[in-house]
């Protein structure tokens, strides 16, 4: 029984090669940019972190600014008149919220939800939109959920560095993981893209004159 067990972890890993191959190329080139080190599979995790402790934090963060993001999203749509879209955000945000779902499909919601909205509120915010008295009530409400998103968002790529030297140090680390490698590869443009975003939202809220647009300008600093 023990034989089978360890040629059907052997299989599983044969299976999943190329998404191991895939996430640490694509966290290669996110840390190499940011003079972080990636892990090799294999051999002993150098910080000693364990794995479920690892993706249980990565994922808190996650959720947490992903919430967020999707929060501001919403009043956004709402600034836009894009009605359809701030609709699908909400179900969206009920659904990640809700613990009796599995949580490799909140994941996957969070994070198409997040990127796809984040799309096409870059396209909407470089025209000449949300201008009006009410659109601005809109994006002021969006403004302390882009500020908290986009926080939560930039302490990702560490707890990740963290996450992938756990995978190195565990040899059932992708049994573990189960759905969420699917996602792990591309948190990298993930956090690219959400953070752009996040600073878009802000620079159109002080452009455009919107209410709170100074306190969130200075609670990002320097970022």
């Amino acid at each position: 029984m023990r034989r089978f067990f360890d040629q059907l972890v052997v299989l599983f890993y044969l299976e999943n090669y190329f998404d191991i191959r895939l996430i640490l190329s694509s966290y290669y080139h996110y840390y190499h940019h940011h003079e972080l080190k990636v892990p090799k599979i294999g051999g002993k995790s150098s910080g000693g972190v364990n794995l479920n402790d690892a993706k249980t934090k990565f994922t808190k963060i996650f959720f947490e600014s992903a919430l967020d993001y999707m929060e501001a999203q919403y009043h956004l749509f709402n600034a836009l008149e894009m009605n359809d879209e701030a609709g699908k955000t909400r179900k969206s945000i009920e659904f990640v919220k809700d613990n009796k779902k599995k949580e490799g499909k909140r994941l996957t919601n969070a994070f198409n939800t997040v990127s796809e909205n984040s799309s096409a509120i870059e396209g909407a915010l470089t025209k000449e939109a949300a201008n009006s008295a009410e659109a601005k009530v809109h994006y002021a409400q969006a403004l302390p959920f882009a500020v908290k998103g986009l926080m939560g968002t930039i302490q990702l790529p560490p707890e990740a560095q963290s996450l992938l030297e756990s995978i190195k140090a565990d040899q059932m680390a992708m049994l573990k993981l189960g759905a969420f490698v699917k996602v792990l590869p591309k948190i990298p443009e993930y956090v690219n893209n959400a953070t752009n975003v996040g600073k878009l939202i802000i620079s159109g809220a002080k452009s455009r004159d919107v209410k709170g647009a100074e306190d969130a300008n200075k609670a990002l600093g320097d970022l």
